[in-house]
C-alpha cells in the first residue's frame, strides 16, 4: 500500500512514555462485512492493532452509535449498514490503580495521546488585560514568587463560622445597588 508524507509530524505518546512519530499516511479501502470503506490512515509502528478508526472516519460515514443496543450503523453509497456487537458481554471498566497493578504484573496496557508538534503556543501578550496593563506584567514570568519571611495568615478558633452581616443599615438605594453588584 503506497504511503504519502504528512505535512506535519504527529507525536503519539505510548503508555510507557515513549513517543512514536507519525510522518506518513496512506489512502486505502477497508473491507468490513463485504463493504468497501475509503480511509485515510496514519501509519504507526504498533503491532497490537490493525487499524483504529477515529472521529473523522466515523463522521465521514455518518456513524450512529447506539450503546444500549450495542449497534453501529454507517452510511455507504446511500445504504445504511448496521453492525451488531456481542450481546450479553459486559466489558469491565477498571480503575487507574488496577491498570497500574496489571501493568506492573506485565499485562499489556494500551493508551495513546496525539498532539500537533507544530502547534503554536500563544503568548501572554495576546490576553487583552495583559495588553491593557502591560507596565504591570513582566515580559517573562521567572517562576513562583520568592519565599517570604513572614507569611500572612489570619488565625481563627476551630469551628468559628464566618461572620456574615452588614456593617451598617443601608439606604434602599444603596441596598439595591449592592444587590445589582452581587
Amino acid at each position: 500500500m503506497p504511503s504519502v508524507s504528512l505535512p506535519i509530524s504527529l507525536s503519539v505518546i505510548l503508555p510507557a512514555g515513549n513517543p512514536l512519530i507519525a510522518r506518513k499516511f496512506c489512502l486505502c479501502e477497508i473491507d468490513i462485512a463485504g463493504k468497501k470503506w475509503k480511509s485515510s490512515l496514519i501509519l504507526l509502528p504498533i503491532s497490537s492493532y490493525d487499524v483504529i478508526l477515529g472521529m473523522d472516519w466515523l463522521s465521514r460515514y455518518e456513524a450512529q452509535i447506539d450503546c444500549l443496543k450495542k449497534q453501529v450503523s454507517l452510511l455507504v453509497a446511500g445504504e445504511r449498514v448496521v453492525f451488531q456487537g456481542l450481546r450479553g458481554v459486559l466489558s469491565s471498566l477498571i480503575s487507574a490503580l488496577e491498570v497500574s497493578r496489571m501493568w506492573k504484573k506485565g499485562c499489556p496496557v494500551f493508551l495513546a495521546s496525539v498532539r500537533d508538534l507544530n502547534l503554536e503556543v500563544g503568548s501572554v501578550s495576546e490576553i487583552p488585560v495583559v495588553r491593557e496593563f502591560a507596565d504591570v506584567f513582566p515580559e517573562e514570568l521567572v517562576g513562583l514568587p520568592p519565599d517570604r519571611e513572614v507569611e500572612f495568615s489570619i488565625d481563627v478558633f476551630p469551628g468559628t463560622a464566618p461572620i456574615s452581616k452588614t456593617p451598617y443599615r443601608m439606604a434602599p438605594k444603596e441596598l439595591s445597588e449592592l444587590k445589582v453588584q452581587l
